[in-house]
């Protein structure tokens, strides 16, 4: 029975945060100047396009940062590159919000770490990042790029319940102030609209907590 009641409870906090998501219009006095987003491998110089045009509906008045290339996290040459992009962009002590999907929250990681401040970073937001996965070279990875444990700024991660790529349960990192879990696939956090609203709703409930 508590099992049952616990499914039930969790399953209506979900239902409630989509449609508050879905029935959200443009935030206002938000604690931030500006929002970074860093894609994750193969992503497609046009992919993150729907992403990008609904921060700005959201955020009109707010600077949008994209840290995009097409790589894959076997390429140190690449990964070390978005790292550095991501760190110069991050090195702007504007109050900050970051969006990091799949890889990209390892990416998001290993900038944090070579900032010498980032009290400026309000909240890391990763989107089914791998966070739990040592294999298929991970391990050797997040050694070769020096990518800690845990992340010194505020961290929420999202997974995904029927991710075929990133299981929900290796999203999840050490630390975090939230673990949220939605009923999507891997690139739904980037595509579908109401995952989208779901995702930004629960980022700016968290926020607006912290106020």
């Amino acid at each position: 029975m508590k099992i049952l009641m616990k499914n039930i409870v969790n399953h209506t906090k979900i239902f409630l945060r989509g449609v508050r998501g879905i029935f959200s219009t443009r935030y206002t006095d938000v604690p931030f100047d500006r929002i970074v987003v860093i894609v994750g491998i193969k992503s497609s110089s046009r992919y993150m396009d729907g992403f990008i045009k609904f921060l700005q509906k959201h955020f009109p008045d707010k600077e949008i940062i994209l840290i995009q290339d097409f790589y894959f996290y076997q390429q140190s040459d690449k990964v070390e590159a978005m790292i550095g992009r991501s760190v110069e962009a991050l090195s702007s002590e504007k109050k900050t919000l970051i969006f990091a999907h799949s890889f990209g929250g390892m990416i998001a990681r290993a900038a944090i770490a070579r900032l010498e401040n980032m009290e400026h970073v309000v909240l890391l937001a990763t989107l089914g990042s791998p966070h739990g996965i040592e294999d298929f070279g991970m391990r050797e990875v997040i050694a070769a790029h020096r990518i800690p444990d845990t992340c010194t700024v505020p961290v929420m991660t999202f997974g995904g319940r029927v991710d075929p790529v990133v299981p929900d349960e290796l999203s999840c990192l050490t630390g975090e102030v939230a673990h949220i879990t939605l009923s999507c696939t891997h690139t739904a956090f980037i595509k579908i609209s109401r995952t989208r609203k779901e995702v930004l709703s629960a980022v700016m409930q968290h926020l607006a907590q912290k106020k």
